[in-house]
């Protein structure tokens, strides 16, 4: 029997990336001339839709679907593995010098927005093990493929399927020497384009979770849900507003 794969209880994952490439279409438009000029490339319209394509990769291992699955039969909130560094490794493995770097740090904290101090970064191997998440060789243990419904073509590339907690801790390692091993001037340069790649990527994402009911309710502490409902709406009605005017 088929199953779906998920990106919420609430939300099937093609569906949720579908909508993030729909609102990155517009919003490229708007950010790629202060883009293009940070990063110093002329033509980066692809990486950055690998990035993305790519950010949730995490959900799909057979962990994170499994525990979503139990999500929605038991109807409550239970913990999750992080999923953010795996999408952040394999753009890591596949993005040019100089644009991996950005993109891989934005991926990889885009739902901690901690930097160097979340475990995405420092250790992600270590938490990959202790999330089980990977087998005894190290391997990452994506969902059954033949007991899931297939995803749209491109949403998981075939590379994937040899991706090791060693290439967690080579990202780890190499990103700690970008964003550290550097000059003053070229470390301000360096969080100025992580910012750049980070801040579009969760407008991106924000606006297209906005639509799950758990953004709906105005009673949750603010606190809890990326800055609380009210900078969601505020993100959505951004977005739709950019929409609107790209059309």
């Amino acid at each position: 029997m088929k199953v779906c794969l998920f990106s919420s209880p609430e939300e099937k994952y093609s569906d949720h990336i579908n909508l993030c490439l729909e609102n990155f279409k517009s919003l490229f438009a708007v950010f790629e001339p202060i883009v293009q000029r940070a990063l110093g490339y002329n033509d980066i319209s692809n990486a950055f839709r690998k990035m993305i394509t790519y950010h949730d990769l995490g959900k799909l291992t057979e962990r994170w679907q499994d525990i979503v699955n139990k999500e929605i039969k038991e109807n409550k909130n239970l913990h999750k593995p992080s999923h953010s560094s795996l999408g952040a490794a394999y753009l890591w493995r596949v993005l040019p010098d100089d644009l991996k770097e950005p993109i891989s740090f934005a991926v990889a904290i885009h739902h901690t927005d901690r930097g160097l101090l979340g475990d995405n970064i420092e250790k992600p191997d270590v938490q990959a093990i202790t999330d089980n998440i990977a087998d005894f060789s190290g391997r990452i243990k994506w969902f059954d493929k033949d007991k899931r419904e297939s995803l749209a073509e491109g949403f998981f590339p075939n590379e994937l399927r040899d991706l090791y907690i060693n290439d967690l801790k080579e990202m780890a390692r190499g990103l700690r020497k970008w964003a550290k091993g550097c000059s003053l001037p070229d470390q301000h340069k360096r969080r100025l384009q992580a910012s750049l790649c980070h801040h579009l990527l969760k407008l991106c994402d924000i606006s297209a979770a906005s639509n799950r009911r758990k953004w709906e309710d105005e009673s949750i502490d603010e606190g809890e849900l990326y800055g609380g409902w009210l900078m969601v709406k505020d993100i959505k009605d951004y977005v739709s507003q950019i929409n609107e005017r790209m059309k």
